[in-house]
């Protein structure tokens, strides 16, 4: 087969498996949560599955999903990321084109050395997770892309639709069309997508920063900054499958041009660096002479070489220690901070293994049904960004749903059985006197007693006598809480009719005495 119809492949393996990724996405839904498919590219991520058993302590199933990307990047390369990785296709996409192929690649690049950041990073997190900790984790390209279509994209998206929907509405004529594509694809599509996120505008940031970065370099995340490409990048100069220039090259540099991470080097005879080749084929399709190709490094195979740009042992043991000191540091916040009062968690889920072993990917955040999961930014310190929590004003855990388990890649939120879930206690629902209407203000109210979904009612209603602003007396019912059977789902928080904080809340079991 030709270079171009290779090159061609290439490019419909990158779209197919970018819709894969978001065909998975809108189905991690509540009402489709199937854990089989919907955690899957998390767990074909070599540097999700290493990281979040080092920082476990434990044995993933993912590990041999994951294995098979490092054995095919020791055959063939870094052809995840040229072939495979969504977010590197997005970035390949949305790269600004300048001209013509051979000339997109911009005058002005950051210096050779930044290459190295990507390993300094991938240290920085390995070193973190053999301390227990996956704050950096947020970092990765699967959790980057999955978290901001949970996040930011899918209720943009729906908040968009809607308010369209709504203006058009307004005209008679068309609502038989309109009624027909709501049914059929908007309501479909967005049964399980959530209205708000507080995160959204910072994750968003996040990813169009990765894309911005594009007009300075073409796929400047994957050159400079990428753990995961830092990863594959070590493995792949072991590869079997590598580049060679023949003899009869005719030094024209339009492979070099072509190439989008830059790492054909004319000074070394427009050779390439097997850890920065994402293996995309461009540099075959440009040959003036047909000098280019990949060659499997057999029988006479090595190691390929060091570069200038690599980091240094002194490099890389600042790297470590700069990571130490920050789990370190992270590690001694105050008590309070790392487990306030309201860090209420999904079930199951402790503040030790949720640290540990989440990866941030936003699964969970995709699957609530309620929105009452959301990402912690600096409300549990640290040691805590970007994992989820439970908002009950927002949204309560649904009594019926174990969706939030049944998606995570990693069992930090463990998949409990639907008797199992109901039974799990998340915190500890309080009534506030002196907000609750039939507390402070005698006016009758027993929604919270009505809205609980415990079978035996772990919130009760106590008769009383109260005098009116008339001066009748009355028998007034007050809610009251029944600690042995409260679970903390927050249903009463969210129900509760008082505006602004509610008059009940959920408290977090550590600090309920639980």
């Amino acid at each position: 087969m030709t270079a171009r119809r290779w090159r061609w492949a290439r490019q419909a393996v990158q779209l197919l498996v970018f819709l894969a990724f978001l065909a998975l996405s809108v189905r991690a839904t509540a009402q489709r949560p199937g854990r089989l498919w919907a955690d899957l590219f998390a767990q074909i991520d070599p540097l999700l599955m290493i990281v979040a058993s080092i920082a476990g302590r434990v044995l993933l199933t993912g590990l041999l999903l994951a294995a098979g990307v490092l054995v095919l990047t020791l055959l063939f390369g870094r052809v995840w990321c040229g072939w495979l990785c969504p977010l590197g296709s997005l970035l390949e996409w949305l790269s600004p084109f300048r001209g013509s192929v051979r000339d997109r690649r911009p005058a002005k690049s950051p210096a050779e050395r930044w290459r190295m950041f990507k390993v300094l990073l991938l240290v920085a997190i390995l070193v973190a997770a053999l301390l227990g900790s996956q704050a950096l984790t947020f970092l990765d390209p699967i959790t980057i892309l999955n978290r901001t279509l949970a996040v930011a994209v899918g209720p943009a998206l729906r908040y968009a639709i809607f308010s369209a929907e709504a203006f058009l509405y307004q005209f008679d004529i068309l609502w038989v069309p309109l009624d027909a594509l709501h049914s059929t694809v908007v309501a479909p599509f967005f049964s399980g997508v959530q209205p708000a996120f507080a995160a959204a505008p910072l994750v968003a940031l996040l990813l169009a920063g990765l894309v911005a970065l594009n007009w300075w370099a073409p796929r400047f995340w994957c050159r400079y900054l990428c753990p995961l490409g830092g990863l594959l990048g070590l493995l792949s100069r072991r590869a079997l499958l590598r580049r060679e220039v023949a003899a009869d090259c005719a030094a024209c540099g339009r492979c070099g041009r072509a190439c989008p991470v830059g790492t054909i080097d004319p000074h070394r005879g427009f050779q390439s660096d097997p850890a920065e080749c994402i293996v995309c084929l461009d540099c075959l399709v440009d040959c003036s002479q047909g000098s280019a190709e990949f060659r499997f490094r057999l029988p006479a195979w090595r190691p390929a070489g060091s570069y200038a740009y690599d980091p240094s042992r002194r490099e890389l043991l600042l790297t470590a220690a700069a990571a130490t000191a920050g789990v370190a540091l992270a590690g001694v916040e105050p008590i309070t901070r790392r487990e306030p009062a309201f860090l209420v968690l999904p079930p199951g889920a402790g503040t030790a293994d949720l640290s540990a072993l989440c990866t941030r990917c936003g699964a969970c955040l995709r699957a609530c049904p309620t929105q009452g999961l959301q990402p912690c930014l600096f409300e549990a310190g640290l040691q805590n960004w970007m994992t989820p929590r439970l908002v009950p004003r927002l949204g309560f855990c649904d009594y019926g749903c174990t969706a939030c388990g049944r998606v995570c890649p990693t069992g930090a939120i463990p998949e409990l059985s639907l008797e199992g879930k109901q039974l799990a206690r998340i915190g500890l629902a309080a009534v506030n006197r002196n907000r609750c209407l039939p507390w402070a203000y005698g006016v009758a109210c027993i929604v919270c007693e009505e809205a609980c979904p415990v079978p035996d009612k772990a919130i009760r209603l106590e008769e009383v006598e109260s005098v009116t602003a008339a001066g009748e007396v009355v028998l007034l019912q007050r809610p009251v809480v029944v600690q042995s059977l409260c679970i903390g789902c927050g249903v009463c928080e969210f129900k509760c009719p008082m505006g602004g904080e509610a008059a009940i809340r959920v408290y977090a079991p550590t600090q309920a005495g639980l």
